[in-house]
């Protein structure tokens, strides 16, 4: 470990330092991090420019840098700024708590001023006990996702569903449907802390996303007429093939059990071995009537306060207030 006695400063981040801070990602992990990534997550949000600050020595190197995401919130009619806390990178010979300290309290300062009411993340067990026992986040739910084994299952057989799936490969002409299909649904999650799925959302997280690849469908019902939408992502592990429901919206709650299973047989057409998905504990019952069950890798999902008086008006820690979607991480 290097440079306790190197001359470090914080400040905002300045058009062309995306250049040292992806060098910073592909130099700290394999997690794979582009310019156009860090475009799209911090200045193409389609609800504010993220809080992003660099750590940068007396030469002007970049050797830190913490990113909060900004997004907008809902709970009863309330409806509020909150942070996702992500891209937090220290150039490996540089790493120790006293720079780390420096632009995390810069960040979360920022956080304060700009008036988001908390920070919200999902970080891995490994560093999950860094930020809660030094860096003060508490702890929501530990977690796993919900995944159905479908190998050697029939599940495409039997074609009388209410519903039929259209998929579409840009969302511009549909900008007036999508809002409308959020303006039918969003009282469901009125009781639920909710990121407001409106077309601005949708077309920035499933279609204009630089590294991942999500096929989108329309759902019609029995009528042809269009009444929500589905978000699907493939991911391969250890030659298992698993696909992601990452999102869905339907304004009829009777319907989700339907379009769950349409997702199943979609899935299983693909080829897919395992279907994951994260939900809200009200949806989960459904999910596990047809067959998923808690499995695979454990997800803290934790939060930090900013705002100490509205936190007394909102138990945020109450994990059943929550939905939850995979389309609420950078994660999938």
């Amino acid at each position: 470990m290097e440079g306790f006695d190197l001359e470090v400063f914080v400040r905002e981040y300045r058009k062309g330092d995306e250049h040292g801070i992806v060098d910073l990602f592909r130099i700290s992990s394999d997690h794979l991090r582009t310019k156009s990534f860090f475009k799209w997550a911090n200045i193409k949000t389609p609800f504010s420019k993220s809080i992003s600050l660099v750590l940068q020595d007396s030469n002007e190197n970049i050797i830190g840098h913490y990113a909060v995401m900004i997004f907008r919130l809902a709970y009863k009619d309330e409806i509020f700024n909150a942070g996702f806390g992500s891209q937090l990178v220290i150039h490996p010979k540089f790493r120790n708590f006293k720079f780390m300290w420096q632009l995390l309290n810069s960040v979360w300062d920022s956080s304060k001023e700009k008036g988001l009411r908390f920070l919200y993340a999902f970080p891995n067990s490994n560093i999950w006990p860094v930020k809660n026992r030094l860096m003060g986040w508490e702890l929501i739910k530990e977690f796993q996702p919900l995944e159905f084994d479908i190998r050697g299952k029939d599940v495409i057989s039997g074609n009388n569903s209410e519903l039929r799936l259209q998929r579409i490969c840009t969302l511009t002409k549909y900008k007036e449907l999508i809002n409308k299909i959020w303006d039918v649904s969003k009282g469901m999650y009125k009781d639920l802390i909710h990121i407001e799925r409106s077309y601005d959302f949708v077309q920035w997280r499933f279609f204009q996303h630089p590294l991942e690849h999500y096929p989108f469908y329309l759902v019609k019902n029995q009528n042809g007429i269009i009444i929500g939408w589905i978000a699907f992502k493939f991911y391969r592990k250890n030659r298992i093939l698993y696909g992601h429901i990452v999102d869905f919206v339907i304004p009829d709650e009777k319907l989700e059990d339907v379009l769950i299973r349409q997702a199943i047989k979609y899935f299983a057409w693909c080829g897919v071995d395992i279907i994951s998905t994260w939900s809200s504990e009200i949806i989960k019952r459904k999910y596990e009537e047809i067959g998923f069950r808690e499995n695979g890798f454990v997800t803290n999902f934790g939060i930090k306060y900013l705002d100490e008086a509205w936190i007394e008006q909102v138990d945020i820690t109450d994990y059943t207030k929550w939905d939850l979607n995979m389309s609420y991480s950078d994660a999938f």
